[in-house]
């Protein structure tokens, strides 16, 4: 299996285990179902790891808060927020290069 589908699939699992911790399990359920597929080769799970970005609503506006105890009814950025939008980044950029590289096949 080449590096860049072993990294994106680990990337995918790490994000997902942060997402399920903060209770956001409809987008780790996404995540994990698209590392199963990348996983098999099938490449449904780039093409649907990929509609997850853009558009309102997307996995790109995900932001996990916590309450601000110095602003009571605010949130600030929780300490997992600044990993979770790395690798959401990460992801759909090497998920990218890779449906480029699938469709120059």
């Amino acid at each position: 299996m080449h590096t860049e589908i072993v990294s994106l699939i680990a990337m995918l699992n790490e994000a997902a285990s942060i997402l399920r911790r903060h209770s956001l399990i409809n987008w780790a359920s996404w995540l994990e179902r698209d590392a199963r597929l990348i996983e098999r080769s099938d490449f449904d799970g780039i093409e649907h790891l990929l509609s997850a970005y853009g558009g309102m609503g997307s996995i790109n506006d995900v932001g996990l808060g916590e309450p601000d105890p110095e602003n009571v009814g605010l949130l600030r950025p929780h300490h997992d927020d600044s990993r979770l939008q790395e690798l959401i980044a990460e992801i759909h950029s090497l998920a990218t290069q890779l449906s480029r590289e699938e469709q120059v096949r």
